[in-house]
């Protein structure tokens, strides 16, 4: 016999186990008339009749209790398939991949907090520029620099940032005009657009035309650039959300306050079935909390 479509018998269990068509509806979020139109298509199926209908409830006829219980079997079976692809398998171990400058510049310094928080999460920490294959391997979650276009992927935004001017302190004498000392200063160059975009924009705004620019260190590596600019080895336009706890700690100072918004943002990216698992939700909480109060 050919089989009847699983939405009948899906309502089928849900009335025979409720004793109610209403209650059934309720159950399913779908009208009672829905249902009713479900059942009658599924005697029609099986040419027999499943439930008596009384004044105040329905009871199930011979048949309906014969077929029962291997409905109930084969829709829980199919239930227990399907949450296969969607259960932690680690529920206390957070693999997280992560680009290499957040981790060291902004990750390493706060997980103490996230522990602190979060005792019973393992936080396994896989730095890395590239986007990781979540069909390969452990990795739970990642944290991405980008435009949030992750195709087969859900993607959260997690903050904006912007760029901005930074030294070590006493490099620029600020009670003397920039636009010379730039000219006569060492500048690193984070090799990204908007670090590019930045200096391009403070050049116009000072009028400093392009023979008069200093030669670049050039370094493909934000977390690097940082480390040379705290080194004092020269200027550089450097991420706030990677400097701001530098900022405050005084081994960093912003010069002047030109600033200007990243075309990148920061987002969390997962399968979406990740996004549902308590491990996820509760570290994407903490990391929306610092992230909120970071950037001031």
């Amino acid at each position: 016999m050919k089989l009847p479509p699983l939405k009948s018998l899906l309502y089928f269990k849900h009335v025979a186990q409720s004793g109610s068509l209403k209650t059934a509806a309720q159950q399913l979020y779908v009208t009672q008339a829905a249902v009713s139109q479900q059942i009658k298509s599924l005697e029609q199926h099986l040419g027999c009749q499943l439930f008596l209908r009384k004044v105040r409830q329905i009871e199930l006829t011979p048949e309906g209790k014969q077929l029962l219980p291997y409905v109930v079997s084969g829709i829980g079976s199919l239930e227990q398939g399907v949450a296969c692809f969607q259960r932690d398998p680690r529920p206390n171990v957070l693999n997280l991949s992560v680009l290499s400058s957040f981790a060291h510049c902004w990750l390493m310094p706060r997980l103490s907090d996230f522990q602190k928080h979060h005792p019973d999460i393992k936080l396994r920490l896989e730095p890395s520029d590239s986007l990781v294959q979540f069909d390969v391997g452990d990795t739970d979650l990642g944290i991405r620099f980008g435009y949030g276009d992750y195709p087969n992927l859900k993607s959260e935004c997690l903050s904006e940032d912007s760029v901005l001017l930074a030294c070590k302190p006493g490099t620029i004498d600020t009670s003397k005009p920039l636009r010379e000392q730039l000219i006569r200063q060492k500048l690193i160059m984070d090799v990204c657009p908007d670090a590019e975009r930045a200096w391009q924009a403070l050049f116009d705004h000072h009028e400093i035309a392009q023979q008069d620019i200093p030669e670049f260190l050039s370094i493909d590596n934000a977390a690097l650039v940082v480390q040379a600019t705290q080194a004092g080895q020269g200027i550089a336009m450097l991420r706030r959300q990677l400097i701001a706890p530098l900022i405050e700690l005084g081994q960093l100072e912003q010069i002047t306050d030109f600033e200007i918004t990243c075309q990148f943002r920061y987002f969390l990216v997962a399968p979406e079935s990740h996004f549902r698992w308590p491990k996820v939700e509760q570290f994407r909480r903490w990391l929306m909390e610092q992230m909120s109060t970071n950037v001031s």
